[in-house]
């Protein structure tokens, strides 16, 4: 079944082109009559009818006009010029024989002039050598589809390429030959000569041979000794940059160390300053707590006495205070006792308003007490706020302004500590006097005043660093007055004869804001 080339651009006869089948770059089909509707497609190459397939194309899917390129054929079979092509489609699991086509390629030039038209019918096979397409001619068709019902005899194409020669082709392909021949007898001769110069001079070409194999190795040695010592010189440098970044970032650590070893002693020395400091301030608060509780213990004994008689009943500064339930306060009647009972009020409420001072803690329920003997006390969460802690003509007022003062006084004591689980804020008097003495009096006697050893500044080793030393001296400046402070209070201490007078500038010497207890203090 001859082949007409399908012409892309003007032709150029090219002599003894071999039609191989290694020439083929490409093959398709036209037009494939397949009736399935989802199919896969692909094609086997056999020597003959009686041979397996030595190439096996891929698979393509439902392509009823597919092409294959970039063929790579096994080496053995490279130069064959006849071919059996079958063409196989799957649909689901059957696998069916669909076309097979006996293919011949026979030794003849591409052709000059395209003659018959490419022939693009159902089923019809074309094949792309030297850059042009051969299909078979419409003469010569005599391809039979294989039906799964009838067995077709002869199913198959014979497919040959169409000889076309002119004038021209003849005379240029006999030169060729002819050129061709010539070539290979002066091949020949050449080769001859060639040999016996060889044979006539083997053993001078044996010493050539060997002189050369020898400059090349050595050549070879060069160039693997250049490579080494490039590499070395690679390798050095790299360790050379490696040395130096290593000496660079020692050199930093150890300014680092400097530092950090510069700043350790500043540390020692701030610490050793803040321990002094530290124990400073605990000695003059004990100093301070000590002196607190023995101006309340003076305060206690000499301004504000608390006593009481044969019967129970409770004074303070001579002046008697019944209990928060008695009858005194019930009956609008009795009021030849108004002024003692005010007197007594007031002095408590003064009292409360120092103790309150001494210890720093804030009243729950305020008082405000102006040096007379009318005070009065708060109560912010109620809407009427205001109570008078002195008898009036409405004695509840008073009766609840008495209950807020007994409460201050159950705060006091709380805050302070005492061990009293079955206290009974009705005892106005008995509840104050057992928390002057428990607090301030008893647990004064055991309090020891701690000897102060002198303090020594220790100063920077460093001579420059000039930060250190100013810290030292203001240290130093701050433990002489601390050491001051500590001296007038300790001689203040010692004097046993020290009157109201030094009791009220030392009030005043202390930091905390206590200018009302300062002024109550000298209204006594």
């Amino acid at each position: 079944m001859p082949f007409s080339g399908t012409k892309k651009s003007p032709l150029i006869s090219v002599p003894f082109l071999k039609k191989r089948l290694r020439r083929i770059t490409a093959l398709g089909l036209y037009n494939l009559t397949v009736n399935e509707f989802y199919f896969s497609l692909h094609f086997t190459l056999h020597r003959n009818e009686k041979t397996v397939a030595f190439y096996t194309s891929e698979s393509v899917v439902n392509q009823r006009s597919p092409e294959w390129f970039y063929l790579q054929f096994p080496t053995n079979v490279q130069c064959l010029q006849e071919f059996i092509m079958r063409v196989w489609i799957t649909s689901g699991d059957h696998s069916r024989l669909f076309l097979e086509y006996d293919i011949h390629l026979n030794d003849s030039l591409i052709p000059d002039e395209q003659k018959n038209k490419v022939n693009k019918d159902n089923n019809s096979l074309w094949l792309e050598m030297f850059g042009y397409r051969f299909t078979d001619n419409d003469e010569e068709i005599n391809v039979q589809e294989n039906d799964e019902e009838t067995i077709s005899i002869d199913k198959k194409k014979r497919i040959s390429l169409a000889k076309s020669y002119s004038k021209l082709s003849i005379i240029r392909m006999n030169n060729v030959i002819h050129a061709i021949r010539s070539e290979k007898q002066a091949s020949l001769v050449y080769l001859q000569r060639i040999q016996t110069f060889v044979d006539e001079n083997k053993d001078y070409l044996t010493k050539i041979k060997k002189r050369e194999s020898r400059e090349l190795y050595i050549e070879n040695l060069k160039n693997y000794l250049q490579y080494q010592t490039y590499l070395y010189q690679q390798r050095l440098n790299a360790y050379h940059q490696r040395q130096k970044h290593i000496a660079e970032r020692r050199s930093h650590l150890n300014h680092n160390l400097a530092q950090l070893l510069h700043q350790q002693e500043d540390f020692r020395l701030y610490t050793n300053n803040l321990d002094q400091l530290r124990s400073i301030l605990r000695n003059l608060t004990q100093i301070i707590s000590y002196r607190q509780k023995e101006i309340m213990n003076d305060i206690y004994r000499y301004i504000y006495p608390i006593h009481h008689d044969n019967q129970l009943e409770y004074y303070l500064a001579n002046c008697r205070l019944p209990q928060a339930d008695d009858k005194i306060y019930q009956s609008p009647s009795n009021r030849e006792h108004d002024n003692e009972i005010a007197a007594a009020m007031g002095n408590c409420s003064h009292l409360i308003l120092i103790i309150s001072q001494v210890i720093q803690l804030p009243l729950r329920f305020p008082i405000h007490y102006h040096g007379a003997s009318a005070p009065k006390i708060y109560d912010y969460t109620l809407e009427i706020n205001e109570f008078p802690l002195y008898p009036t003509t409405t004695l509840s007022d008073f009766r609840y302004g008495f209950y807020l003062l007994n409460r201050n006084i159950g705060q006091i004591i709380y805050h302070c500590q005492l061990n009293n689980q079955n206290i009974d804020f009705r005892n106005t008097l008995e509840n104050l006097k057992e928390l002057i003495e428990e607090y301030f009096i008893k647990s004064n006697t055991n309090n020891q005043i701690p000897l102060y050893p002198s303090i020594q500044t220790t100063k920077s080793m460093d001579n420059d660093d000039d930060e250190a030393f100013i810290f030292n001296k203001q240290t130093s400046d701050v433990s002489s007055s601390f050491l001051s402070s500590c001296s007038s209070t300790s001689s203040l201490i010692e004097n046993v004869d020290y009157d109201q007078i030094d009791d009220l500038e030392f009030l005043s010497e202390l930091k905390t804001n206590k200018p009302r207890l300062a002024m109550q203090i000298s209204h006594q």
